[in-house]
């Protein structure tokens, strides 16, 4: 689309050009997000990336979730590879480790590493705008325009007022489904217990400490702060949801709650900064083509797009297939990240940050087969998916 009508957005006496066009709109900044613009827009399609906050990163920088899992099956076995792999070195490039990963640790849970989420945002802004990737912040996704079950155009919110972005692909990458659900397309909340994450320092005269990797000593804050507030120990009784503002506001303020109860009992420790999001684990997500679930560990399937590890039971694998991204009925519109078609404990695992970044790539790279091909994302080749994620370093058939 390089014959488009652009929006010239006035911000004091610098003028942003933005077009109104584009191959591919991904909605959400998350990890996720990211992975998917990052797979469109390497296959040369122009991508616009909308994001709600101020920073990249979602829940992995913004929600202080600082911990990239492991990208193995607990035994040392790699299972994850591609742009997740990419970007577990990216959250380390500019704080705490650097290296290869894979020298960390020769057996046992490798690929793993807790990371700066600050500097993470900033690294994932530099990759994404030097791939030439166009980042619109601050900007709410409010609506789309549906025509027979494609996705025309998606309508934004800001400080400019609201504007219009036609598309040929657009990617939820909202963490709760947000696309699919304003289009009236089945989708599935959760219960979520109270869990607050928190950056802490520790002491006047000890606020930092050495902390070391393969290729020496780097800085952190003290106090990894997690306050954990699941309801088993603290009374909580009643689930959190993370569909409706009522909600979500309720989880945080009750988290803000919690966490001042805990600091006016914990007087040496004070608070370095709190989440810019909610942090729901899980809010909302489609129903799917299939729905990935507990039964389906160590299952294959001829579609799948890759697989992960469960990093809290080793050796336990799922390999992800492609109709967890899609729906009936939206022809133009896939879904990356935490508001994939899975339930339970393959919700649980396919939730985090790794996984996230699998089906994001995913998720951008079948978006482009689709626009090249002028098909609906549920008849693209799913072989040729397979073998350009294969190409592009995934690794495929885990359980096989």
């Amino acid at each position: 689309m390089d014959d488009v009508e652009r929006n010239a957005i006035e911000i004091s006496t610098q003028t942003i050009d933005i077009p109104t066009a584009y191959d591919v709109i991904v909605i959400g900044g998350g990890v996720a997000g990211c992975a998917a613009a990052l797979a469109a827009r390497r296959k040369n399609k122009n991508v616009l990336l909308l994001e709600k906050l101020t920073v990249l990163g979602g829940l992995a920088t913004t929600g202080h979730i600082v911990i990239y899992l492991p990208l193995d099956d607990g035994y040392g076995r790699q299972v994850i590879g591609g742009i997740s792999e990419e970007l577990l070195k990216l959250s380390m490039r500019y704080a705490y480790y650097a290296g290869d990963i894979s020298s960390w640790k020769e057996q046992g849970k490798r690929y793993e590493c807790k990371y700066n989420g600050p500097a993470f945002s900033l690294a994932l802004e530099e990759l994404l705008i030097n791939e030439g990737i166009d980042i619109l912040y601050d900007t709410l996704f409010v609506g789309s325009e549906i025509e027979d079950g494609i996705c025309k155009a998606v309508i934004t919110e800001n400080k400019s007022g609201r504007s219009r972005f036609q598309c040929s692909a657009v990617i939820d990458a909202s963490g709760d489904a947000e696309v699919f659900a304003r289009a009236n397309e089945p989708c599935i909340a959760a219960k979520n217990s109270l869990a607050i994450w928190n950056y802490c320092t520790q002491g006047a005269d000890s606020q930092y400490q050495k902390r070391g990797g393969p290729d020496g000593p780097g800085l952190s804050l003290v106090s990894f702060g997690r306050i954990d507030t699941q309801a088993s120990k603290h009374t909580v009784t009643v689930p959190y949801y993370g569909d409706t503002a009522e909600a979500i506001n309720r989880f945080i303020i009750d988290g803000h709650v919690r966490l001042l109860e805990y600091l006016k009992g914990h007087e040496n420790f004070v608070p370095a900064s709190l989440p810019g999001m909610a942090q729901i684990r899980m809010a909302r997500r489609i129903v799917g083509r299939y729905e990935l679930s507990d039964k389906d560990a160590q299952k294959h399937f001829e579609d799948n797009i890759g697989g992960t590890g469960d990093w809290r039971k080793p050796g336990s694998v799922y390999e992800i297939p492609y109709r967890v991204l899609i729906t009936k009925n939206l022809k133009n519109v896939l879904c990356a990240g935490r508001c994939i078609s899975a339930s339970g404990e393959a919700w649980e695992i396919t939730r985090c940050i790794p996984q996230a970044a699998l089906t994001g790539q995913a998720a951008g790279s079948a978006a482009v087969i689709a626009i090249e091909q002028s098909l609906a994302v549920q008849d693209i080749d799913i072989l040729q998916l397979r073998e350009t994620l294969k190409r592009d370093g995934m690794i495929l058939d885990i359980n096989t």
